[in-house]
């Protein structure tokens, strides 16, 4: 085979290479080696408790709430908001049933600004990584890590030109936490230049009390379906619905008690267990044997 040579790729090489693509690290095209997820909600959507979910799934290569992780992965967070002991207290709550082999993969960089448009702070958070050995690289949220007007497009693309070095210096892919704007349905506060610098793309939307709905956005492969997914309190952990809410969803939204259960494919006391676990988390209301969803907020 033609060598590439200073990272230039002949026809004839790309032709002729029969080398594996390394796994997506969350399956659908949600988040692809050495590429950038953006993950962008209103405010108090529970963004980082999304974050630090998926970060620990990655982390374990364990799959939850419809994100099918391949395999486990160094990650490394920066993260800007809560401090120690409030993170603390969280993490031990999602960690409770963490194997611990994999407890040395998860690492935690508390900044309370860091702003990488900067030199010295992108040396620093680049030898923060390097030494790490981390595969996948969280950022949250976005405006602790610059300082420039982010309705400015040259300004903002030049973060994200900071942004793409680390991953292609380090071979790392990298997750944003970002706030929506003013205007929700604009996607991502700031300069549109957002839009077309990710890889990929989750959007919450606030959904009933411990529910929220994630669309998809990403460029590689075909976008995944929108779905909605449930915050337990207990655990702080979200989870899938089991595919309640779709069954009374396909069904306009509501339906009798009686044919949920003849119609949902689990045995009967699983089916009742997991209507009780529905009902309770407020992904859905029982009005005297009519099931029905419940309502957004």
């Amino acid at each position: 085979m033609v060598e590439k040579k200073n990272n230039i790729f002949s026809l004839k090489y790309i032709l002729e290479d029969k080398s594996i693509p390394p796994k997506p690290i969350i399956l659908n095209g949600i988040l692809l080696d050495q590429t950038m997820l953006v993950i962008v909600g209103p405010p108090k959507a529970k963004k980082t408790f999304l974050a630090q979910n998926i970060a620990l799934a990655i982390t374990s290569g364990k799959s939850f709430a419809n994100f099918e992780i391949s395999e486990p992965k160094k990650v490394l967070y920066f993260l800007a908001e809560g401090g120690y002991y409030p993170n603390r207290t969280r993490l031990k709550r999602m960690g409770t049933d963490f194997i611990e082999k994999y407890m040395e993969n998860f690492m935690l960089s508390l900044f309370s600004y860091l702003p990488i448009n900067h030199d010295d702070a992108f040396d620093m958070m680049y030898s923060l990584i390097k030494n790490s050995g981390a595969d996948v690289v969280f950022i949250d949220p976005l405006i602790r890590f610059h300082d420039v007007d982010e309705n400015s497009a040259s300004q903002i693309s030049a973060v994200f030109g900071r942004i793409r070095e680390l991953i292609h210096k380090l071979k790392i892919s990298v997750v944003l936490v970002h706030h929506t704007g003013k205007v929700e349905s604009r996607g991502g506060r700031g300069s549109s230049a957002l839009v077309g610098e990710y890889d990929s793309c989750i959007t919450i939307h606030k959904g009933s009390a411990n529910a929220i709905k994630l669309s998809y956005d990403t460029r590689h492969t075909e976008p995944p379906p929108s779905n909605q997914i449930y915050f337990n309190p207990d655990t702080f952990w979200f989870e899938s619905d089991e595919g309640i809410v779709k069954l009374i969803l396909d069904h306009g939204g509501s339906m009798p008690k009686e044919d949920f259960l003849s119609s949902y494919d689990k045995p009967q006391s699983t089916a009742y267990r997991h209507l009780a676990e529905a009902v309770s988390a407020g992904y859905i209301k029982d009005e005297g044997g009519i099931l029905e969803l419940a309502d957004p907020e």
